[in-house]
């Protein structure tokens, strides 16, 4: 009986929590559908991730699951901390293009050699897609009740979203206890950006490198990282042309790769966002 009791307001609580989230509307200004800023997100996401890998290298960060998820949760607390408390609309607009970002993969049809297999290192679309709209609902839950509602994420995973920010939060608090620069001591190691010559067929590439370059995002990234910690050594954010649209972290070559076809990707993608916002509203 009291197995029974227990999983009866359950239930109960995970009617209210539904009904109180159908209830709330998302800002139109959330929802809104750019082009530039899905691939400003998007870029930014990608090196913050690939920067989780970086810190779990060169600072031998322990590392309890799989590391893609590790890398996935430092870039995306990352990105939310780099913003301070500025989070309004069009804060949310930029989280939640990261997330569909992973929703438009998720619904892709692929090529056999693009997909993500259950035994892959990476987690599947889905999942990160789910992973990531739970740590943004999570962020703030009291103002971001339209989140599940847009994303489709369940009440079942909704209900516990705040511990899993939380958790998230507290392990980047304690690199920083680890691993951060201490006030007044010097930045012995830096981080490089080089910007390869984009291959000649790589005209629209070439064109969102340099709203990107003129942005200083890139910069921002590796001055923050450079500032933030104590590296063990110099190393290098590069990006450049690679013949597919990929990113990646060399341990042994201590660099950081973004494609320029990942770009090219991004801009691809981001053509199918208004119908992807239109059906969730219409869901």
């Amino acid at each position: 009986m009291r197995r029974a009791a227990m999983c009866t307001l359950l239930c109960l609580g995970l009617l209210v929590a539904a009904a109180s989230m159908a209830s709330e509307e998302p800002p139109p200004e959330a929802l809104s559908s750019d082009s530039g800023r899905f691939v400003a997100a998007n870029a930014e996401f990608t090196l913050l991730h690939e920067m989780g890998h970086l810190l779990i290298a060169e600072l031998q960060l322990p590392v309890l699951g799989r590391e893609e998820d590790a890398a996935d949760q430092l870039g995306f607390i990352s990105l939310f901390l780099s913003y301070g408390h500025q989070h309004n609309a069009g804060f949310y607009a930029t989280l939640l293009d990261i997330a569909d970002y992973w929703r438009l993969e998720w619904q892709r049809v692929k090529p056999d050699y693009e997909e993500v297999y259950p035994w892959a290192s990476h987690g599947l679309d889905a999942q990160r897609f789910y992973n990531l709209a739970c740590l943004i609902y999570g962020s703030n839950p009291d103002q971001l009740e339209w989140v599940p509602k847009v994303t489709g994420l369940p009440v079942e995973r909704a209900l516990y979203c705040d511990q899993e920010y939380t958790q998230v939060s507290k392990a980047l608090a304690w690199v920083e206890r680890q691993h951060g620069r201490r006030p007044g001591q010097a930045v012995s190691h830096r981080i490089r950006v080089i910007y390869d010559p984009p291959a000649l067929h790589q005209g629209q590439d070439g064109y969102l490198l340099e709203q990107l370059r003129r942005s200083g995002r890139i910069e921002a990234i590796a001055a923050r990282a450079s500032e933030a910690y104590r590296l063990p050594r110099d190393l290098v954010l590069r990006l450049s042309s690679c013949g597919a649209p990929d990113a990646w972290y060399s341990r042994t070559g201590g660099e950081l790769v973004l494609c320029y076809e990942r770009l090219a990707h991004f801009q691809t993608l981001a053509a199918q966002l208004p119908h992807l916002r239109q059906a969730n509203l219409l869901r």
